[in-house]
């Protein structure tokens, strides 16, 4: 009897959350978020942060994707529900990974918020110092969207002295600050690099 409630419910809500998605407008919600704060939505979560976490990443993802499907540039609420996912679980790496993509871009084919893609990264790297690779997203965040030869120089030998990083974050390093006319550092660092 229990299952049989349960099976005409689930069909029930279906039904009706179809319909209702006929009469309202779509656009009503999709660029909306209701809980923009990160800490009232850890505070709502009740513990289940990673749960939240996960939600949040997967409409973050859903949000990129459907706005760079039907070629609405604006992104308003990326950089929050990005904010959110982080706050939810600082470990969640590929939020800052694929977030500073999302983020860091112009449009067409990011949000056009390098800044915001630099917090997020920094955000990522506080909470995980051991990761390399966040240093190596957030050099290119540097060097590529916002021109900055030498903060991604810097970024790329900070990184490269985690242990395990890979040695071609020397090079980066020493390429950069190539690139920054910064001769001498690019000097140290093509023999550290090559010494290595």
């Amino acid at each position: 009897m229990a299952g049989a409630c349960l099976v005409v419910s689930l069909f029930s809500s279906v039904i009706l959350l179809q319909s209702i998605d006929r009469i309202r407008p779509h656009d009503i919600t999709d660029d909306s978020l209701f809980i923009s704060s990160p800490k009232m939505v850890q505070r709502a979560s009740l513990g289940f942060d990673g749960l939240m976490a996960c939600i949040y990443w997967t409409r973050t993802v859903q949000y990129f994707g459907q706005r760079h499907y039907k070629r609405e540039h604006t992104y308003n609420e990326l950089a929050p529900l990005l904010e959110i996912t982080a706050a939810l679980d600082p470990q969640l790496l590929p939020a800052y990974q694929f977030g500073s993509n999302f983020l860091a871009p112009a449009p067409p084919n990011g949000a056009g918020q390098p800044e915001r893609a630099v917090q997020l990264m920094r955000y990522g790297i506080a909470h995980n110092p051991g990761n390399w690779r966040l240093y190596y997203d957030l050099g290119f965040v540097y060097y590529t969207e916002l021109h900055d030869f030498k903060k991604a120089g810097e970024v790329f030998e900070e990184g490269s002295k985690i242990p395990g990083a890979h040695p071609f974050m020397k090079v980066l390093a020493a390429d950069m600050a190539e690139h920054a006319q910064d001769f001498n550092t690019a000097r140290i660092l093509w023999s550290a690099a090559y010494e290595s």
